[in-house]
């Protein structure tokens, strides 16, 4: 039984009995007495002692009755309503966290549905804006526990676009708050069969990334060559951008004049700003207006003036960056060129490459396609902590398992840590525990995630056998 149904029956019992002991102490009223009630005659013994006790003692006993049964149908129900209470607190709950994960704009990191996305992000070794690769997180709970989640979301990660969430990381969130983004977090996780079968994706995905490496570096320089020219240009275009604002301002203040469509600007006006805007775009690269003397939306959906005075805007905002440049050239000039030089040297060095067919000779007996599994699950799953760079893209990755923010896994590392295959894979099934030793000699930090829930123990067992088969240095 609910507790509303509950709450019902004791208010309808209450009001009942309430309602018969006001009537009763109506009952046998008559004509008003001119004398005041304690001098009036009162009922006889007998009629006390019979009828008004033996109904007193009847409505005691019903009331008593009824006591007795909703005593304990109220405690049966007591449960379901704290149930009830705590659901309907989580809800709250997750709805306080889906608004701060839209307020503080998460969603334009890792995704609006936390399958995740990019962030602007300058690459520390190049000088380079790059578009850093965000993790998804509708998964993230098959990976950490809610304290590990905490912790990211406390401290943020350092040396990525990752910044700190929490008060004691400098960050904007109280722990309510934080409590209620997990609550959030946990409410859109995937299921795991939807988890799983996003692994061959992930796998073709970096192994596609390999395989156009060269072309995503070659366009890296040519998009870092046309920085440098616009830095180049900068003075030459400070002028004429300084007299464009004047004149576009000039003819938008222009008043009197023919305005065929009431739109605002006169037919001159808006003959004289389009062809203003034809004879700059060669220069500046600027928007070119074709506004129509009869047509107040010659862009169907905005008002010629609103087009106008948006085009003014532009040129303004345009006019503050180039000033900018202008006054820095030097520095803007060199940092673009040691970005290109960057550039030119990974595609020549080509850290990012590996050998299939070594792989597959040293390690999986030739199996080509093993080797290939091998290296597309850590790519897919293990290099954005394991490589350095990978997460920047591929001109700014360095060598596979050089290390990032987890530790290098090269020269024999793996060997070197865990002495049993077993060992390395029940740590990479369940990660690590903050203070549990791993290993030889390692000390958990809680940073190193579980796969056992997303992976197959056989994908895994691949990865350590590729990490295992890497020959240590000399």
């Amino acid at each position: 039984m609910s507790s509303s149904i509950l709450i019902t029956l004791i208010a309808l019992g209450l009001t009942g009995g309430l309602a018969f002991f006001v009537s009763a102490g109506f009952r046998g009223s008559g004509k008003v007495s001119d004398y005041a009630p304690n001098l009036t005659k009162y009922r006889t013994d007998d009629d006390l002692e019979t009828k008004t006790l033996d109904r007193t003692l009847t409505v005691a006993v019903l009331v008593a009755s009824l006591l007795t049964i909703m005593i304990p149908l109220y405690y049966l129900g007591e449960e379901t309503r704290q149930e009830g209470f705590v659901e309907e607190f989580d809800e709250v709950s997750i709805e306080r966290g889906e608004h701060l994960y839209e307020e503080f704009g998460c969603g334009n990191c890792h995704g609006v549905d936390g399958s995740g996305g990019a962030a602007s992000y300058v690459e520390k070794r190049s000088g380079i804006n790059v578009t850093w690769e965000a993790p998804a997180i509708n998964n993230v709970f098959y990976r950490y526990d809610d304290e590990e989640v905490r912790y990211w979301l406390i401290w943020g990660r350092a040396n990525s676009p990752m910044p700190a969430w929490g008060l004691d990381g400098g960050g904007p969130m109280n722990d309510g708050q934080l409590d209620d983004l997990i609550e959030y977090l946990h409410h859109f996780q995937i299921s795991q069969n939807d988890e799983l079968s996003t692994i061959e994706m992930s796998i073709n995905s970096s192994l596609l990334r390999l395989e156009t490496s060269e072309l995503l570096v070659e366009n890296e320089i040519a998009r870092q060559k046309e920085l440098i020219q616009s830095v180049k240009d900068a003075p030459s275009k400070l002028p004429v951008l300084e007299k464009a604002v004047t004149d576009v301002s000039a003819l938008l203040s222009k008043e009197g004049g023919i305005d065929t469509d009431e739109d605002g600007l006169t037919d001159s006006v808006e003959v004289d700003i389009s062809t203003y805007s034809a004879n700059i775009n060669e220069v500046l690269g600027t928007s070119i207006l074709n506004l129509d003397p009869d047509n107040e939306e010659s862009i169907p959906g905005r008002k010629d003036k609103s087009v106008a005075n948006g085009f003014l805007s532009q040129l303004e905002s345009e006019l503050i960056n180039i000033r900018i440049v202008a006054d820095g050239y030097d520095k803007f000039l060199g940092e673009a060129e040691t970005g290109l030089a960057f550039l030119e040297k990974a595609l020549e060095e080509k850290l990012w490459e590996v050998s299939f067919e070594e792989i597959a000779d040293s390690t999986f007996d030739g199996d080509i396609d093993k080797a290939k599994r091998a290296i597309g699950l850590f790519n897919a799953y293990c290099a954005r902590c394991h490589t350095a760079g990978y997460s920047a893209g591929v001109a700014y990755t360095k060598e596979i398992g050089s290390g990032g923010l987890g530790p290098a896994l090269r020269a024999g590392r793996a060997n070197i840590q865990f002495k049993q295959r077993e060992d390395m894979i029940d740590f990479i099934v369940k990660g690590s525990v903050n203070g549990k030793a791993y290993g030889v000699n390692g000390v958990g930090g809680g940073k190193m995630p579980g796969f056992g829930a997303v992976l197959p123990e056989s994908d895994i067992a691949l990865i350590i056998d590729y990490l295992r088969g890497l020959k240590q240095d000399a």
